[in-house]
């Protein structure tokens, strides 16, 4: 019972960090650049994939260099990670790593942390978000690129929703009302209206995807498709399996007088 209570309270502490930018991150390969584009990712469960993205991301093709910005939720992977960082140096596109080594694991919301780290410091513009088992193509960041715009958010997987959660379709350009985080664009300020952190209900913590797209959908952001190369690769680590059944329930939950309550209530 200590032990559960001092990890809620750890959490809780990490979160509020998290939420006002104040998170961590130590530069391990090279320096940013200010005309670098952030890739932003966490990583979990797929220590043996890091150099592919490494290499993936240094053939980029693109008139910005990458500064990656990596969340680490599995501590047990620490020292593996950190071992493949110390070998490499800025190389083609990418110009720098910082990593962010997290005590607990805090699933995906942490992307928006960093980009709330971002903010701080007076970045503007797009991110792209990346999960660690897509594999690119060398065009991948010129295209996501390419599609930005200011308000919104641009996604390779992207669906367009009825009336459950896995009632959908493939969306074909900006009819689209979900996008996943992993493989998208999205304008940073995002994380400007504090309710993206404080009207999350905590027991969904974990499925930042649907919560960004409610979210960008509450601020009017226009959601899209954007054809990018990638595959997926090493699925079947992924946190998402178990996630299936809390997905469709948030789902409900969203589309509920109860989440509407609790969005207009929630601290800005």
């Amino acid at each position: 019972m200590i032990r559960r209570r001092l990890g809620l309270v750890a959490r809780s502490v990490l979160m509020g960090l998290g939420a006002r930018g104040l998170v961590p991150a130590r530069r391990v390969v090279g320096a940013p650049v200010a005309s670098a584009v952030p890739v932003v990712m966490c990583l979990w469960n797929r220590p043996d994939r890091l150099e592919a993205v490494l290499d993936g991301l240094a053939a980029q093709q693109s008139d910005r260099p990458v500064r990656l910005m990596l969340w680490n939720n599995q501590r047990r992977d620490r020292a593996r990670y950190a071992e493949v960082l110390r070998r490499r140096a800025p190389e083609g596109a990418l110009a720098s790593v910082e990593l962010v080594q997290s005590p607990i694991n805090v699933g995906g919301i942490a992307r928006f942390y960093l980009l709330a780290r971002l903010r701080r410091t007076g970045f503007a513009g797009p991110v792209i978000l990346l999960d660690d088992d897509q594999e690119i193509a060398p065009t991948f960041v010129a295209a996501l690129l390419a599609a930005f715009a200011p308000r919104t958010v641009h996604g390779v997987w992207a669906w367009t929703q009825g009336t459950g959660y896995w009632d959908r379709t493939p969306a074909t350009g900006d009819d689209a009302t979900y996008v996943g985080t992993g493989g998208s664009v999205l304008d940073a300020s995002i994380v400007d209206d504090r309710r993206f952190f404080t009207a999350l209900p905590l027991p969904y913590l974990f499925l930042e995807d649907i919560w960004m797209n409610a979210v960008a959908r509450r601020l009017g952001w226009t959601l899209a498709h954007v054809d990018a190369g990638y595959t997926f690769v090493d699925e079947e680590v992924g946190q998402h399996h178990t996630l299936a059944d809390a997905k469709a329930a948030f789902f409900d939950y969203l589309r509920s007088p109860e989440s509407d309550r609790a969005w207009a209530a929630a601290r800005r």
